[in-house]
């Protein structure tokens, strides 16, 4: 008999039995056999609980995501349900976003200042390289299995690309300004704070990284004498100050934003005296972006906060708790591997939400050919920490190639003819190659065959660009990853 996950009331949740039944009318022996296994899971995860309100929650957060995957996994299979699977799909992503965001147990304290007057706090941080495993890191999949990437940590142009600036001013208000946009906002309003899932809204990150720290009701115990935003502002002891600057194109690829959002949460905590474990700013950062309605997963602020190449790696769970191999970055740096690894910025940029919402939808229906690339993507990082550890040029360049194949049957629009003309025209000069983040454009890593190969990859794209953004970075692995200082 099958376990019954129905811990929620109301009409809209079934029975594990009911949908099992249903997808047998359906004929798909696959879904029920899936739906079998989900349902255990669901059970397992609530019975491991220890008694107490926090671990009751906790049941009825896996209960909810495990049916609701369920049901669209169900929807999918059933002829003439188009509407109904779509339907329960977005129901699936706002669901798990709502759970990862929500706060487990009592809301803390409200933020108080911690800084003199004349401080400034400041925090910068790496861009992110994907070598391999990405999609592993995010929910659901990340949840149910666990994951496992491979990225690095690096340096452009000499210096971390990604900066957070913040201080304490006498106005009460909040001043966020984009040094790199060249844009700045002025907000006097909680509900103008609070407006970040608005796609129209400017400077949503920040904006929830500061709703996400306490600057909100939902967020902290303000008293119901604390209404208004001057008020929050008064009891912190001054208004905000917080100036971004991120040395990278939009749409790079490089886990900007993820990466940024660890920055601004980690800096703002700063500024109220509080300094979280790496776990828990990982955890806010997949926070915010649920918040923002962008979806995501771990590896970008984990790529970019920890220092040097590592694999990731992660047990299932609502809360990502990583556990990080260090691996030697001799093949992947041109400062040891005589520059025969480069790092070319296509100049076409993609949002990532729209490539989240394809592969996560795939998993959601459990899509066969999707979930069995996933299996070939969590087994692949130790693939590449092997080949690292080596030192096999060829060999990780094979993987580069691979890991981007992957990618591409998840998602063949991660890929444009524009990318496959650049990657036509320079093959034979090198061992692989491939489209970091998401796809879809951003900057490309190239393993060139040997140094002499690495120049006219160099000096052919320099002569004949694809348009004319697209150029060399230079990089480095960083040694540091998040510094956050008091200056």
């Amino acid at each position: 008999m099958l376990p019954d996950v129905r811990l929620l009331a109301g009409d809209d949740f079934l029975s594990a039995g009911v949908l099992a039944g249903r997808l047998r009318k359906a004929g798909s022996k696959e879904a029920v056999r899936w739906f079998r296994d989900a349902s255990s899971a669901a059970s397992s995860a609530a019975q491991s609980c220890p008694p107490g309100p926090e671990s009751w929650l906790a049941r009825l957060r896996w209960a909810r995501i495990y049916h609701t995957i369920g049901s669209a996994a169900l929807a999918a299979r059933i002829p003439g349900t188009v509407a109904a699977a779509r339907r329960l799909r977005e129901e699936a992503f706002e669901i798990i976003g709502k759970t990862i965001s929500a706060e487990p147990g009592r809301r803390p304290a409200p933020p108080r200042n911690a800084l003199r007057s004349d401080e400034i706090v400041w925090g910068r941080a790496a861009a992110r390289l994907d070598l391999g495993g990405g999609w592993t890191d995010t929910p659901p999949y990340s949840l149910e299995r666990g994951g496992r990437v491979i990225n690095a940590a690096v340096d452009l142009n000499g210096q971390p690309p990604i900066h957070v600036y913040a201080r304490v001013i006498e106005e009460l208000e909040i001043r966020i300004a984009s040094i790199d946009h060249g844009s700045r906002v002025r907000i006097r309003d909680l509900s103008e704070l609070l407006d970040y899932r608005n796609p129209a809204s400017g400077f949503g990150l920040a904006k929830a990284a500061l709703a996400l720290s306490g600057f909100s009701h939902e967020h902290a115990r303000w008293t119901s004498r604390t209404k208004t935003l001057q008020d929050m502002l008064k009891s912190f002891g001054g208004g905000l100050e917080i100036s971004t600057l991120a040395a990278i194109p939009s749409g790079s690829g490089l886990g900007t934003s993820s990466i940024m959002g660890a920055v601004l949460a980690a800096v703002v905590l700063r500024m109220t005296g509080r300094e979280p474990t790496a776990a828990e700013l990982f955890h806010r950062v997949l926070q915010l972006e649920q918040e923002l309605t962008t979806g995501g997963g771990w590896q970008d602020q984990i790529g970019g906060v920890l220092p040097g190449v590592k694999v990731i790696t992660t047990e299932p769970g609502l809360v990502p708790d990583p556990l990080v191999h260090d691996v030697p970055a001799d093949v992947l740096d041109p400062r040891i591997n005589g520059g025969t690894t480069l790092l070319y910025y296509t100049g076409i940029r993609r949002l990532a939400k729209n490539i989240l919402r394809t592969v996560v939808g795939q998993y959601l229906d459990r899509d066969e050919t999707a979930m069995g690339t996933l299996a070939e993507l969590h087994a692949f990082p130790p693939k590449m920490a092997e080949a690292m550890s080596r030192k096999d040029s060829r060999r990780f360049g094979e993987l580069i190639d691979l890991a981007w194949r992957l990618n591409k049957r998840l998602d063949p629009d991660s890929t444009t003819s524009e990318i496959e003309a650049v990657l036509a025209g320079i093959r034979r000069r090198i061992h692989g190659a491939k489209l970091l983040g998401a796809g879809g454009g951003g900057f490309l890593l190239i393993a060139c065959r040997s140094k002499a190969d690495a120049a006219e990859v160099r000096n052919g794209l320099e002569q004949h660009p694809p348009n004319s953004r697209a150029r060399f970075f230079t990089y480095e692995i960083a040694s540091r990853g998040l510094q956050v200082t008091v200056c």
